[in-house]
C-alpha cells in the first residue's frame, strides 16, 4: 500500500480508476522492493510495464514496445538500491544491502577513508546464512586475515549520506561484478552470497589472506545464491514529482490515462523513454476504445 498521509493525497487518489489506484499500491511496493524512501514516477511507469492485464501494458505491445525493457529502463533511474547496466537494472536483495550497509559501518567504525573490497567481504560473510557460515569457517575461512590488508584509517567515511559515497573504485567494481553474477543466473536481485563469491574473485591476495579460495566458495554456493528474504519497511509515500503527477490525472484515470500523463506531468526523461519505444500520446488515443483495464 502507498502511504497517503495527508487529505490532499487521499483526495488526489481518489481521482484514479479502481484498478489505477491498485496499480498505484503496486508501484509503492515495487519501490520498497528496491529499498527506495519514496514512490516517484518512474516506479510508477516500470510498473505499469509489467502488469500484463493493464491496458497501458497491452497498449505498448501494440506499438511493438518491448514492455520488459521499458520497465528496466524505467527502474534504472529510479530512486532506489541498484546496479544499473547495459541489460537490465538490478536491486540489491534485503541480505544484499545489509551487507552494504555493514561494510560501510564497519568501515566508520575503523575510521576508514574508503569501503573497501575487503570490508564487502567481511559484511558479506555476515551476511550469509548460518550453516553456509559454519562450512566457510570448517573450510579455513580466516577473517582476521582481510582485516590486515586494510589501511590505518584516517577517519573519512561516514554511515550518513549517499550509501556508495564512500565506496572506492575497486569496491564500485566488485558491485558490478556481483551484479553480473547475479545476472547471469537470472537472479532478481544482487544478494550477500553474490557479494561474497565476487569479492574473494576479485584478486588473489584476498583469497590467500582470508584462506578461502573463490573456486571452493563458487562450488559452496552452488545453488544457495539467491536471497528470496522479504524487503521490510513501508508503506512509503509518494516523493514530490509524483504528488504533481496525481494532481495532472483525469477524472477516473485508468492505466492509459497514466500513461499518457506520464507524457506531458512527470520528467523529461520518462517522456523520452516513452518516445523512443513509439509508445506516443497519439497511439494511446488511438488505444483506448481498444484496450481496457480489468475490472
Amino acid at each position: 500500500m502507498i502511504a497517503l498521509d495527508t487529505r490532499e493525497l487521499e483526495l488526489l487518489a481518489t481521482r484514479l480508476a479502481p484498478y489505477a489506484r491498485v496499480l498505484l499500491d503496486r508501484a509503492a511496493h515495487s519501490a520498497l522492493q528496491i529499498h527506495a524512501d519514496e514512490v516517484g514516477p518512474e516506479h510508477l511507469l516500470s510498473t505499469l510495464m509489467e502488469d500484463e492485464d493493464c491496458a497501458a501494458h497491452r497498449a505498448a505491445v501494440h506499438a511493438f514496445a518491448d514492455p520488459a525493457t521499458v520497465s528496466d529502463e524505467a527502474r534504472s533511474i529510479s530512486a532506489g538500491i541498484l546496479i544499473s547496466g547495459s541489460s537490465a537494472a538490478l536491486p540489491f536483495s534485503a541480505r544484499g544491502v545489509l551487507a552494504l550497509r555493514g561494510a560501510r559501518e564497519r568501515a566508520a567504525r575503523r575510521r576508514d577513508d574508503l569501503v573497501l573490497v575487503p570490508h564487502l567481504a567481511l559484511s558479506a560473510f555476515d551476511q550469509l546464512e548460518a550453516d553456509l557460515q559454519e562450512l566457510f569457517s570448517s573450510a579455513g575461512w580466516n577473517p582476521a586475515g582481510l582485516e590486515a590488508l586494510l589501511p590505518e584509517g584516517g577517519g573519512g567515511a561516514s554511515e550518513q549520506g549517499h550509501l556508495f559515497r564512500h565506496f572506492s573504485d575497486d569496491a564500485k567494481r566488485a558491485l558490478s561484478a556481483a551484479a553480473k553474477l547475479a545476472r547471469s543466473g537470472a537472479a532478481r536481485s544482487i544478494s550477500a552470497a553474490h557479494l561474497f563469491q565476487s569479492t574473494l574473485a576479485f584478486e588473489a591476495r584476498l583469497e590467500r589472506a582470508c584462506g578461502m579460495p573463490a573456486s571452493r566458495a563458487r562450488i559452496a554456493l552452488r545453488g544457495r545464491l539467491e536471497d528470496t528474504s522479504e524487503v521490510r519497511g513501508g508503506p512509503l509515500a509518494p516523493d514530490s514529482a509524483l504528488e504533481a503527477f496525481l494532481a495532472r490525472v483525469p477524472e477516473r484515470a485508468d492505466s492509459l490515462d497514466l500513461l499518457a500523463t506520464l507524457h506531458t506531468a512527470a520528467s523529461p526523461e520518462l517522456a523520452t523513454i516513452l518516445a523512443r519505444h513509439k509508445i506516443t500520446p497519439a497511439l494511446l488515443a488511438r488505444a483506448r476504445g481498444a484496450f481496457r483495464d480489468p475490472e
